[in-house]
Formats: C-alpha cells, structure tokens, sequence
C-alpha cells in the first residue's frame, strides 16, 4: 500500500514539475546576471541602513532570485502581508515590495525600544499604526533599492503607498513573467522574509546592461565603495579609557590592602589626563565640571602614534 501511494506521490510531483517546465517555455526571456549582484548589494546595503532604524544589529542575506509569473508569486505570499507598491521613472513599470508580519512587527518594536522577545501576532491583519510603519520601513528599502541598481545607471525608485491586498497592489498582469529577489533579514533573533518583484518587461530601458556582468560602480574618482566603507565607519564605537593617576607601590602594601583603605590619588579639579583607545594614547585633557554638575574632561592636545620601524621598535 505504501509502495503506491509513494508512486503517486512520485508521478504527481513530476506532473507538477512537467506542468511548470511547460509554464516557463511559454515566455522568451534571458536571464539577467547583474540582478544578482544588484541583490547582493542589496543585501549588503539593508545590513548598514536597518540598524539605523531598530537600534540593533542587522543581518540580511540574498536567500534566491527566480523568474516566475506574477500570479505564481502573489500566491506564495504568507498572510497577513505588507505589499509596498513603488513609481519609477526609469523602468517601463513599478515595483513591488513584499514584507511579511515577523520582519515589520520586529522592526516596529525594536524601533520602539522594545526587546522583540514576544510573539509575532500574525492573525489579525495589521492596525493602522503597523501599516504606517511598514510605509517608512519601504521607504528605506526602495531607497537602497535604488542605490543597488547604481551599478548600471540612475533608477529612482519611489514608495507610492501601502496595501495589504494583493490584486490591489498589482502592478503587472497575473500571468507576465517577474523578476523575484527574496531575502532574508534577521533581527534580534528573529527572521522576517522580504521580497523585491519587478516585471520583466519593466526592465526593457536597462536590459541591456543588466544582461552584462560588471562588478564595479559609475565613480569620479574610480573608488566604488569609498562612500560604503566612510559611512561604515562613522557608524562604528570605539572605548575610550580615561587615565587620571599613575602611582607605583611596593607590592607588600597592595597585599595588605582590605576592604575600607583609602587610596589617594592627589586628582583636582583642571587636573591633566591622558584618554588612550585600544591601550594607545590618543588625546591630552583637563577634568572639570559641567553647569549641572557632572565630572568631564576637556580636550586640550591630539597626541601623534608614535611610529614604529619594521622590527616593530620605537623610532624613539
């Protein structure tokens, strides 16, 4: 018995295999090498921009980029569903943005300062409240979005409005063929899916470029990722340490040390230190206080690394 149920299960899985070969024989179309990259940026792009925006560490990844009808990929949508519908003025048709409830509930909390431990609720549909933040959070995407398709040229891609209803968000006939980048963003332990779909034939004024594979950036000064990597690291912190004293004692008397001894330091007020980052003296300073009382330090001299020779001595 179960010997024929498999095989059912086998021929149906081949029909159904067969039947989407035919499907896809139906339209002419080439693949576009340069759209995977273009995820890949994407990708890139959204793991700097969404920290910005949830205040914690983000990771997006290119999980697949398919051809498919427009029909076949709103029905792969879960439910409840954010649909960003976009304008451009630089393709033949607009975009549209897929975000399902754990990748806007999430975001929308930890936006908020929560800690997105709680459930995902994803049965009631979304308040006005998620939508309008799922407006802002397209808002985001489409704009790296737009920074992705530099590679090839100038597309400007603009959020027109949200929808939470597929044949309202349509942006093509069911059954034209679409380009589909689905990606995975993961935040705060949680994993939310993303979708970019553009119908193929909207990508007629770049075809051409998109069917050449070139890795680099239109630049004037010929260093494609000199804006990514400056924005990189403003986004970086450093831990700066503070030195106030120094004081040598005899290891004895550190011994006889127990909890209440008074160690005195002789710091006063415009008292120098010396501010080190990673052990490396960086900066001069003075103590004093602030108009509301707090203890700070000002800034006085910028102290030059000292240089190093080849065996790794002091020059000094």
């Amino acid at each position: 018995m179960n010997a024929v149920t498999d095989q059912k299960q086998v021929e149906a899985q081949a029909g159904s295999l067969i039947d989407e070969i035919i499907k896809m024989s139906d339209f002419s179309f080439e693949r576009l090498p340069m759209l995977d990259i273009i995820g890949d940026r994407l990708a890139d792009y959204l793991s700097v921009t969404l920290p910005d925006l949830t205040g914690v560490i983000c990771e997006a990844t290119l999980s697949q980029l398919d051809y498919l009808p427009m029909a076949q990929a709103i029905d792969a949508f879960p439910s409840p569903v954010l649909l960003g519908v976009a304008t451009t003025r630089s393709l033949d048709g607009g975009v549209l943005l897929m975000m399902d409830a754990p990748l806007v509930l999430t975001a929308l909390e930890l936006a908020l300062g929560g800690s997105a431990q709680g459930a995902v609720g994803t049965a009631s549909g979304f308040t006005a409240i998620e939508s309008g933040f799922g407006g802002r959070l397209a808002t985001v995407i489409l704009a790296e979005l737009s920074q992705a398709f530099s590679v090839i040229g100038d597309v400007h891609i603009e959020h027109d409005r949200i929808e939470t209803d597929a044949e309202s968000a349509a942006i093509t006939q069911p059954a034209s063929l679409c380009v589909r980048m689905q990606l995975a963003v993961s935040m705060a332990g949680r994993i939310g899916q993303l979708q970019v779909i553009i119908p193929y034939d909207a990508l007629e004024p770049v075809r051409a470029r998109l069917g050449k594979i070139h890795y680099g950036e239109r630049s004037e000064d010929g260093n494609p990722w000199r804006d990514l990597l400056a924005t990189q690291i403003e986004r970086a912190t450093v831990k700066l340490e503070a030195v106030f004293a120094e004081i040598e004692l005899p290891i004895q008397e550190i011994m006889a040390w127990k909890p209440g001894d008074t160690i005195p330091l002789w710091v006063e007020e415009a008292h120098e230190t010396t501010l080190y980052c990673a052990e490396t003296p960086m900066y001069r300073a003075t103590t004093g206080k602030r108009n509301n009382g707090n203890t700070a330090i000002r800034i006085t001299e910028l102290l030059e690394p000292e240089e190093e020779t080849e065996d790794g001595r002091d020059n000094n």
